[in-house]
């Protein structure tokens, strides 16, 4: 039921953007970040709710909590650089958008450095087992 009210939203938006684009185009950029919030505002229940999902895993497997909170920050990131470069592309800046994905990218890694050191870490103390 929850999607159904997301492509409401979405439709709606979209269409009141695309009318409001020829005469009003403040309005329009208004109306569509109006409406990308109202989604927004719609999934954070079911975000948090997988988030809950990630600490349990960590619970019952003893994975450090601090490499669960740096995958979901890395997810984080990606939804909200896939979602800011889709808006700034809507409004005809495709060359920042690209450049607002690359730094996203750059962001992951660089938050995603301690989970390369763990691995690095566990590989090694299986080497030196051998």
């Amino acid at each position: 039921m929850e999607l159904v009210k997301i492509i409401c939203v979405a439709l709606i938006t979209a269409f009141a953007a695309l009318f409001l684009r020829g005469s009003k185009p403040e309005l329009a950029f208004a109306v569509t970040i109006a409406g990308a919030v109202i989604i927004l505002l719609f999934i954070v229940d079911m975000l948090a709710a997988s988030f809950q999902v990630f600490t349990d895993i960590a619970e019952k497997t003893g994975i450090d909590h601090s490499l669960i909170k740096i995958i979901i920050k890395i997810v984080a990131i990606g939804y909200l650089v896939e979602f800011s470069a889709g808006v700034v592309e809507d409004f005809g800046s495709k060359s920042i958008a690209d450049k607002l994905v690359l730094a996203g990218k750059v962001i992951i890694f660089a938050v995603s450095v301690p989970i390369i050191q763990s691995v690095l870490q566990l590989i090694g103390g299986f080497l030196e087992l051998l």
